[in-house]
């Protein structure tokens, strides 16, 4: 992913006798954000296997401009229309960062002590 993708994860419950209704909805949404949001490079739905009614988002853009796109689009707005009233609670939004090996600076030095030269002695 690029340097500045971003990463969202969002969860929320749904009333259990709605949940047909919501999965429904759902599995529509995902089909037109593939369609028409080449900038949303991933979009992943979870339900939760003890909690049904608990489900997670996971979602990145390739940059600030493509979030707007889906934040703005009309499939959005209906899901959210579908979802809003049958939803327990609100929704958690949690802006999610990529972790990076590194290498501590300590261990770098140590490394390079210890690693012989190949130059001739």
């Amino acid at each position: 992913m690029a340097l500045d993708s971003i990463t969202i994860m969002v969860q929320y419950k749904i009333k259990k006798k709605k949940l047909a209704k919501a999965t429904s909805a759902i599995l529509d949404y995902i089909e037109m954000v593939k369609k028409n949001e080449p900038g949303t490079t991933e979009y992943k739905v979870f339900q939760d296997e003890n909690d049904r009614t608990l489900f997670v988002h996971l979602m990145s853009f390739a940059d600030k401009a493509s979030k707007k796109t889906h934040e703005k689009s009309a499939h959005l707005k209906q899901l959210k229309k579908i979802l809003v009233p049958i939803s327990k609670g609100k929704a958690v939004y949690t802006n999610m960062l990529t972790i990076k090996p590194v290498k501590p600076q300590e261990h770098v030095d140590e490394i390079k002590k210890d690693t012989p030269s190949h130059e001739p002695i």
